[in-house]
């Protein structure tokens, strides 16, 4: 079984979510490391999690922390990437791949991400655009990440549904895409049918007649 473009799948912190993605061969599975966020993951949580899985990396998801709480926390972790929202972060960890994460939800300069993407765009694995909460864009806002992707790793993490990830794999130049797990339905948040529903529809059918 393979999937047709790059996935990793944010915010899993229950074991269906972890074993049914892992089955679907995602290629990264991340968890939210900040302990004030409802979606958070305790270590021991971590272990419990990713004592199930094999065959995809684990990305420790740490938002705005700062680099005292990044160093307090990630220790007590086996991870193989750092997500941040801190462009100052990605020089400091250089241990961990990297990813920089730009939350739709707060960008107000599209100069100063293309700024920022070009100063660390050597030190990280891709870009991530998410919405952190589960926002749905006008089309222009979309293209106008499409077209970062045509210079820049860009990983796409909003606006995707089952109608229109094959369009987006086959007929841009993004690395992958993103999607959100955890237990709880809130609005704007994918549940687990949508999740599936998409991982579906990128599934290779490997099936020899």
């Amino acid at each position: 079984m393979a999937l047709k473009t790059f996935v990793k799948i944010s915010e899993v912190n229950n074991l269906s979510d972890a074993r049914y993605c892992a089955g679907m061969t995602v290629n990264l599975m991340g968890f939210d490391l900040q302990k004030d966020n409802p979606s958070y993951v305790s270590p021991e949580n971590f272990m419990e999690l990713t004592g199930w899985v094999s065959g995809l990396e684990f990305v420790g998801e740490y938002g705005d922390a700062s680099e005292d709480e990044i160093k307090a926390s990630i220790k007590d972790y086996e991870l193989h990437y750092l997500q941040t929202d801190n462009p100052a972060i990605i020089p400091l960890f250089k241990d961990y791949k990297r990813i920089l994460r730009f939350d739709m939800d707060k960008v107000t300069d599209a100069e100063a991400v293309k700024n920022t993407m070009q100063e660390v765009e050597n030190e990280v694995e891709f870009f991530l655009f998410e919405s952190g909460n589960g926002n749905h864009y006008k089309e222009n806002v979309v293209n106008q990440v499409l077209d970062l992707s045509k210079d820049h790793p860009v990983v796409l993490g909003f606006n995707i549904d089952d109608n229109n990830v094959m369009s987006l794999v086959e007929n841009t130049s993004i690395k992958g895409i993103s999607l959100k797990g955890g237990e709880e339905i809130r609005p704007g948040y994918k549940d687990f049918d949508e999740l599936a529903d998409i991982l579906e529809t990128l599934e290779i059918d490997d099936t020899v007649e």
